[in-house]
């Protein structure tokens, strides 16, 4: 997956991305590694960053997750 982002990020980091699932009208997370980055120039002060990442998990989002007792 690619995304776009307004800082860089480090190759290998791992963080969360939350999906809405249109169908069930619930969130999903799923970590995703960064794999590479590559600054895309916005002007002469700004850089935007297209980032590769793979996903490694998918997990129920947070507010989702079933309470422990």
């Amino acid at each position: 997956m690619l995304l776009l982002l307004p800082e860089k990020v480090d190759n290998q980091q791992v963080f969360e991305i939350q999906v809405p699932l249109e169908v069930k009208r619930e969130e999903f997370a799923k970590l995703g590694e960064v794999r590479w980055t590559c600054p895309i120039p916005v002007d002469s002060c700004v850089n935007m960053y297209l980032v590769g990442i793979r996903f490694l998990l998918n997990l129920p989002a947070a507010s989702q997750s079933p309470q422990p007792y």
